[in-house]
């Protein structure tokens, strides 16, 4: 029913091209859904700590793309950007997308109660306070959610080839996977798994290690 380990590593030599290339594209739209959601979730974060308004106006819609099956709003997708890399990058960010948010928004409004008095007795505007104090102050939950998303985007992205595919077999690790295993080729099948498994690993070791030297000098959690 499964291929022993030699079986795999030889596939995976055998077809290290079709690895490589499918390594590649999905390293792209994975990375580019992921640095948009840091752009987007980041800033969607900031607008929404401003007030409890505004906040109740845009997190039931933040909450609503962690909710709503990608496989539903798939054909929504297709139509507006067809069966291109486009589409896969949108599966990955609104994948990734909501824990940015969420532990963005959580840090902001974290801040320490008397931090934000002092800062009001010396009558610092709200730009000075939010880049000064509550910006800082987020980092680590920042960096919480940057993890997270890490490895979300790369699921989002294998679930984005899956869902959209690229119209012929020079796709990502996803469309591999898929005519790998229409011709019955299992050992290819795994070692594809293994090395999607190991891209997502990867980004979450990426950003982990870039977040230990951001906080190492001055955070708890980094000097432990």
């Amino acid at each position: 029913m499964l291929p022993g380990p030699l079986a795999v590593a030889e596939a995976f030599v055998n077809d290290i091209d079709i690895v490589l290339i499918g390594a590649s594209l999905t390293i792209q739209e994975a990375l580019f859904g992921y640095l948009s959601a840091i752009v987007i979730g980041i800033t969607v974060a900031a607008i929404m700590s401003q007030s409890k308004i505004l906040e109740r106006s845009f997190y039931p819609y933040a909450i609503l793309l962690q909710t709503v099956p990608v496989v539903a709003v798939a054909p929504l997708i297709v139509l507006w950007f067809g069966f291109e890399e486009r589409s896969v990058i949108i599966v990955s960010l609104i994948i990734s997308l909501f824990p940015i948010i969420n532990n963005t928004l959580l840090g902001l409004k974290s801040t320490s109660i008397n931090l934000v008095e002092l800062f009001d007795m010396h009558k610092a505007s709200k730009m000075v306070s939010f880049f000064k104090l509550r910006f800082p102050a987020a980092i680590p939950n920042i960096i919480a959610g940057m993890r997270i998303s890490a490895g979300l985007s790369v699921i989002g992205a294998i679930v984005g080839e899956f869902i959209i595919g690229s119209g012929s077999e020079d796709g990502g690790l996803g469309v591999q996977i898929i005519y790998a295993q229409a011709e019955l080729e299992t050992p290819l099948v795994m070692a594809l798994i293994l090395s999607a498994t190991t891209l997502g690993f990867l980004f979450f070791m990426t950003v982990s290690t870039i977040g230990h030297l951001l906080m190492r000098k001055w955070h708890e959690s980094a000097m432990i």
